[in-house]
């Protein structure tokens, strides 16, 4: 990866956008019009050869009770937001561990609120990595009210994400040196 495109990647990475609950289009998906609309918005998380998720990866998530189960081979709004968080996460977390997040954040938050939320600390998190003046992501600041520890999670694993990729394209940079 020349400077160039480690540049362009960095930008890429730092104006990612994904989309927010409202966003996400009000008629349930088919598998391949979900498969696509999830690869849209997830690679810029990807390497040109890598694929964020597949028809397999969906159904496994489903028969593991990750993924809610479907209704007439059709997903719906939140079978989406479900999928951006699992395809974020799961470059740096099992899928185990990726289930106890997402259940501890709806335990104590609206699937939109709480799929919301994740988005923005993504963002935030990739932004203050790969803007031109990188700074340290959202401090982790523990508290007392109902889902501080919730809010704290989603801040270190966005974080984590954030991290990894930078990381990844960090190696990346050095092997063309």
């Amino acid at each position: 990866m020349d400077d160039i495109s480690a540049s362009a990647r960095a930008q890429e990475l730092a104006s990612l956008h994904l989309p927010r609950f409202h966003e996400i289009p009000h008629i349930d998906l088919y598998m391949d019009q979900l498969v696509g609309l999830l690869e849209d918005a997830l690679a810029p998380l990807y390497g040109p050869d890598e694929k964020a998720l597949t028809r397999s990866m969906v159904n496994n998530y489903v028969k593991q009770g990750v993924l809610p189960a479907v209704s007439s081979k059709r997903y719906t709004r939140s079978h989406v937001a479900y999928l951006v968080v699992i395809g974020t996460l799961k470059q740096t977390f099992s899928i185990g561990e990726i289930e106890r997040l997402i259940h501890a954040q709806i335990a104590s938050f609206d699937t939109q609120v709480a799929y919301d939320y994740f988005c923005d600390a993504l963002e935030d998190a990739l932004r203050a990595l790969f803007s031109p003046n990188p700074t340290s992501p959202r401090g982790l600041v523990g508290g007392s009210s109902k889902g501080d520890f919730e809010r704290d999670l989603v801040l270190a694993s966005t974080a984590s994400v954030a991290y990894t990729l930078y990381i990844k394209t960090s190696i990346a940079l050095l092997r063309s040196i």
